[in-house]
C-alpha cells in the first residue's frame, strides 16, 4: 500500500513539474523565434498600409494580425492572432514577407495540415486583399532561417512551431496567386 501511495505522489509530482514546463513554455518570448535570423532593418519599401487579417479558408484560419519587431534575439509574439514581422516587406511586395503564430488550436494550430494549392487571403487595413497559393511545405530546426532570407521575388511565409516540445518549425511558402 505504501508502495502504491508513492508512486501516484510521484505521478503526480511528475504531472505537475511537466504542466509548469508547459506554461513556461506558452509564456516564452523566444519560442518561435528562429534562433539564427538576422534581419536588414528597413526591408519594407514605405509605409504603405499594414496587413491586418490573414485566411486561410481550406485549413479554418481567420486570424487579425499583429505588427512585431525583432529585438536582438527576442521576437515579438501575440496571443490574439498572428505576428507580421514589420521589419519584412509589406505582403505582396517584392521579397520574403514573413507571418508567424503559435501552434494553438485558436492560433495557427492547423497549419500543419496544409497542402499545396490551397489559398492565403491577406486583408490590409484599406480594406484591399492579396491572395497567395502555397507553393511548398517544409519541416525545419529553429537553427535553419534559411526559408526566412529576403528574396528577389513576391513570398509569403508563414510557421509555427511544431514536434515534441515545439522542437521545430513547420514553414509554409506562399506566392502571389496572380504570379
Amino acid at each position: 500500500m505504501k508502495l502504491l501511495a508513492r508512486l501516484l505522489i510521484g505521478f503526480g509530482l511528475l504531472c505537475y513539474a511537466i504542466g509548469m514546463y508547459y506554461i513556461w513554455l506558452q509564456n516564452d518570448p523566444n519560442r518561435l523565434a528562429f534562433t539564427d535570423y538576422k534581419y536588414e532593418k528597413s526591408v519594407s519599401s514605405d509605409k504603405k498600409e499594414l496587413p491586418t487579417r490573414i485566411t486561410i479558408n481550406a485549413l479554418k484560419i481567420n486570424l487579425p494580425l499583429i505588427p512585431a519587431q525583432q529585438k536582438n534575439k527576442s521576437w515579438d509574439v501575440t496571443n490574439d492572432g498572428a505576428s507580421y514581422l514589420t521589419s519584412s516587406p509589406i505582403p505582396g511586395e517584392k521579397g520574403n514577407s514573413i507571418i508567424y503564430a503559435h501552434n494553438w488550436a485558436s492560433l495557427f494550430g492547423k497549419l500543419p495540415e496544409a497542402k499545396k494549392g490551397d489559398e492565403i487571403e491577406v486583408t490590409f487595413a484599406d480594406k484591399s486583399k492579396k491572395q497567395f497559393v502555397i507553393q511548398s511545405i517544409a519541416t525545419v530546426s529553429p537553427d535553419d532561417s534559411t526559408l526566412l532570407k529576403q528574396t528577389d521575388d513576391k513570398r509569403l511565409t508563414l510557421y509555427t512551431c511544431i514536434g515534441f516540445l515545439d522542437s521545430k518549425r513547420f514553414v509554409v511558402i506562399a506566392k502571389p496567386k496572380d504570379s
